[in-house]
């Protein structure tokens, strides 16, 4: 996983974009920043803080990865690599930082 890619993407995010990045690791897809918002609105996945990214990171399985090809338009795929989902409608930044903050709060140690 490219970490400049996710910061350049996460920075030019228009407001209603998924960008999931395979982490082979552990085998489950993320999404950071302003796509780790935006794919709470649509599936439950994990959500915690990545210290070394500064932006919160959502740790999505299969099953949300399933349930977010089929609610919003794929944009493009690289298997076992790469996903851009569009939202049906742009949802903005305008609520991210409460979320941030919220899940700051329920995710403290």
């Amino acid at each position: 996983m490219d970490i400049e890619l996710v910061k350049q993407l996460e920075a030019a995010n228009d407001g209603q974009t998924i960008n999931l990045f395979f982490d082979d690791i552990v085998g489950v897809y993320l999404a950071f920043g302003l796509s780790a918002y935006y794919t709470t609105m649509v599936v439950t996945p994990y959500v915690t803080f990545s210290s070394a990214l500064q932006m919160p990171v959502a740790l999505l399985r299969k099953g949300h990865v399933n349930s977010l090809r089929q609610t919003t338009k794929k944009m493009e795929h690289m298997p076992q690599s790469y996903y851009r989902f569009c939202l049906r409608q742009k949802v903005g930044s305008a609520g991210f930082d409460r979320w941030l903050s919220l899940m700051l709060e329920k995710t403290k140690l």
